[in-house]
């Protein structure tokens, strides 16, 4: 003998209310007109977990006296009893027997406290003995579309279903995989969207229950009029620009978020609100009003900080943020240091994707010291900055330079003192992928450059220069480790031909930190460091919470640069340090000793993001 149960979706509805959780201690709560002290006790035996939590859940504490009659507490027992039912069938227990006793409050009855005390039982018991049995279990699973070309469209509900064969019973689950096709209907622009059939029909005897559902997305919904109230400050050209979709286009709510992204990454907006109308859609067709209110035009910026390459830092800002109706941008910015002083101007012309793609007119002079050279570099470029299909941003650039430079670590400084001229032009790519942008616990940084120049094109030299770097965040145990490696290489003929700029220097902060700002590097006959072709750096180092934002960390770097590779001669530092995290990012503060023989010790303080 078998029962064949269907479901409406009214009774599901139903069930589905009493799948919750209970809040904790509810079956403690004291009934009305009861004593401060004294509540019914509720005791469900023979069950536990979801089942026990969903039957108090649903239950409550009966709305009784403590001091209430046998009599009157059993008119209480069919209704306990129907709840109970309902509970556990709307987690699959339709098997499920049980017996319900309800026990006055007697005076004389006492039981032992956990003082070991006799205390007087001063509210009426209940006690719910079940007996499950076996649940219910999903069966076959069928979801059909009354249009199959739709079908592709679904894939990701379909893909994700909450409800799978041979899964426990679960009511909540049932409605959440309707409220699941409805909603991404919805999101799609499929606003008539409903049920032919939705069936949950148990079969008791092979104890299974099988899901039945034809959905009827009807017709998609389409964009329609796009209206920009596009502030003064900007041409509605330019605005026009920023748009992600036109009208005609399926209607998704997905293609609204990336347009109101689109809008505020642009960094021109205060407030954007992108609305569909669709109280006012017709013929399927959904307006989309854009409304936008403009961030101040002008912006001034100061800080300081400080690190041990370039000591104590001061930084000053200047932004015009819409310099024209174009969308145009001017800024200036001046760093100042006592080993490294760079003012700068540049002009940015927003391109046919103004969040994404620019030209870039740049100029500045930059002089930066260290314990190997002085450099004094005049420089004005042009930079193209674009990204790519795959999250890329390519830059393609061409600055020209006039260098003044001095190699400090040589014993005759005059011969070491040259001017250059150079075009080098170039192109790098970057990414970086970070599951938080403060504090990374995975996540990666990858820069890639080639450039070079030729002494026929404005230049006084001929190379060509290959640099890559990455750093990687891994959590592992109790803590993180962090990766770091630069590699570059150079064609040219000597070293001394190149300009101080392009040769490349190791040690300091970001570098090996067992040594000074530009300490390391290839040397000439005299054991001077003269700078290298090529370049060699890596570092592992891992870090772990002490307490609060607090971090301890330990670390080993290597690396140096060189001019030929069968002169490479790597040197090695090892420290432990100290990092807080604040809001801006960590704040390090590390000691490292050079492991080479006579190595000393060295404090580095540096700050800013992990990747």
């Amino acid at each position: 003998m078998w029962f064949d149960y269907k479901l409406s979706s009214t009774a599901v509805i139903l069930a589905l209310v009493m799948v919750v959780i209970p809040a904790a201690g509810s079956a403690q709560e004291t009934a009305a007109d009861s004593p401060a002290d004294a509540a019914p006790r509720i005791d469900i035996v023979g069950a536990s977990g979801t089942l026990v939590d969903n039957i108090r859940a649903h239950i409550g504490v009966p709305d009784e006296r403590c001091n209430a009659s046998q009599r009157r507490l059993n008119r209480l027992v069919p209704g306990i009893r129907n709840d109970v039912r309902r509970a556990a069938q709307a987690l699959g227990f339709y098997r499920l027997q049980q017996q319900i006793t309800i026990t006055a409050a007697q005076a004389s009855q006492t039981s032992a406290d956990t003082n070991g005390a006799d205390t007087v039982n001063t509210c009426w018991n209940l006690t719910i003995t079940l007996v499950p049995g076996e649940p219910v279990r999903f069966g076959e699973v069928n979801i059909a579309l009354s249009n199959p070309d739709y079908r592709e469209l679904f894939v990701p509900v379909m893909n994700n279903l909450p409800v799978r064969q041979g899964e426990q019973l679960n009511h909540g689950n049932y409605e959440r995989l309707k409220a699941n096709l409805s909603s991404h209907a919805v999101e799609l622009g499929f606003f008539q969207a409903r049920f032919v059939k939705s069936e949950l029909a148990i079969n008791m005897n092979s104890n299974l229950a099988t899901v039945d559902i034809e959905f009827d997305p009807g017709d998609r919904y389409r964009f329609g009029d796009i209206t920009i109230n596009t502030p003064d400050a900007l041409s509605e050209d330019f605005v026009g620009r920023f748009l992600t979709f036109q009208s005609g286009e399926s209607y998704a709510s997905e293609t609204l978020i990336e347009q109101r992204r689109q809008f505020n990454d642009s960094q021109y907006f205060s407030r954007v609100a992108v609305t569909p109308q669709l109280t006012a859609a017709v013929d399927n067709a959904v307006p989309v009003t854009i409304d936008l209110s403009m961030r101040p035009r002008k912006a001034y910026s100061a800080g300081i900080g400080v690190n041990t390459d370039t000591g104590p830092r001061m930084r000053l800002n200047y932004e015009d943020r819409y310099f024209n109706r174009r969308g145009h941008r001017l800024s200036g910015d001046l760093s100042l240091s006592p080993l490294q002083q760079e003012p700068s101007l540049s002009y940015v012309i927003p391109l046919q994707d103004p969040v994404n793609d620019s030209l870039r007119f740049s100029g500045g002079f930059q002089r930066q010291e260290s314990d190997s050279f002085i450099t004094s570099t005049y420089r004005v470029g042009v930079t193209y900055q674009t990204l790519l299909d795959n999250n890329w941003v390519q830059n393609i650039f061409t600055n020209y330079e006039r260098e003044d430079s001095e190699l400090t670590a040589v014993a005759d400084r005059s011969e070491f003192i040259e001017q250059t001229n150079s075009l080098i032009s170039g192109i790098n790519w970057s990414r970086t992928r970070s599951n938080d942008a403060i504090y990374p616990t995975n996540g990666w940084r990858l820069f890639g450059q080639l450039s070079g120049a030729h002494n026929n094109l404005l230049s006084d030299m001929t190379f060509a220069q290959v640099y890559g770097s990455a750093k990687y965040v891994r959590q592992t145990g109790p803590g993180r480790f962090l990766l770091r490696a630069e590699m570059a290489t150079t064609f040219a003929d000597e070293v001394l031909e190149l300009p101080i700029s392009v040769r490349f220097f190791t040690g300091g902060d970001t570098s090996v930190r067992g040594y000074q700002f530009g300490e390391l590097g290839a040397t000439n006959d005299q054991n001077e460091v003269v700078g290298g072709k090529h370049m060699l750096v890596g570092s592992i180092e891992y870090d772990m919470r002490v307490t609060g934002n607090w971090f301890a960390a330990a670390f080993i770097d290597s690396g140096n640069s060189f001019a030929a590779f069968n002169e490479m001669n790597l040197k090695q530092s090892a420290g432990l340090g100290v990092r807080w995290l604040s809001p801006i990012g960590p704040i390090r503060l590390d000691i490292a000793k050079a492991l080479e023989s006579g190595g000393q010790y060295r404090l580095h303080i540096t700050m800013g993001p992990d990747l």
